[in-house]
């Protein structure tokens, strides 16, 4: 895997920065009716269109300084303080070598640091494809 990016936030460049698992779902967007006092194989479901594609990362970043790593969490953070509409820059850009570049959100961040080892990181994201209009 080559460098992977959110935002030109480095997030994998096989060093400092290594995604541990990249794990991708897409679903759609269906609603299921039971019909009335009846068996479930006469549900109905309705497709309204569409599909929902989220993302999951987890990984580990890799300071040279405390200060580095604390940086690189809270830009990893300043993604998802606020607003993530289009006023705010959002979507963000998220390129790698699988997806090419789409336009994402941030649903959630965790970051994770083991005692004894102040130059790590552990951390997870998870992120929804977003359209460039909201």
């Amino acid at each position: 895997m080559a460098n992977t990016t959110i935002n030109s936030l480095i997030l994998h460049n096989g060093t400092t920065t290594v995604i541990t698992e990249n794990d991708c779902r897409k679903e759609g967007v269906l609603t299921i009716l039971p019909l009335y006092l009846n068996d479930s194989d006469l549900t109905d479901v309705f497709d309204f269109g569409g599909t929902i594609k989220t993302l999951n990362f987890t990984g580990t970043f890799i300071g040279a300084t405390v200060a580095a790593v604390k940086t690189w969490v809270e830009s990893i953070e300043a993604l998802i303080n606020g607003h993530q509409d289009t006023d705010a820059g959002a979507p963000w850009a998220l390129v790698d070598d699988l997806r090419g570049s789409i336009n994402v959100k941030v649903l959630d961040f965790s970051s994770t640091y083991s005692e004894g080892n102040p130059l790590r990181v552990n951390w997870g994201l998870k992120l929804v494809q977003s359209s460039t209009n909201a």
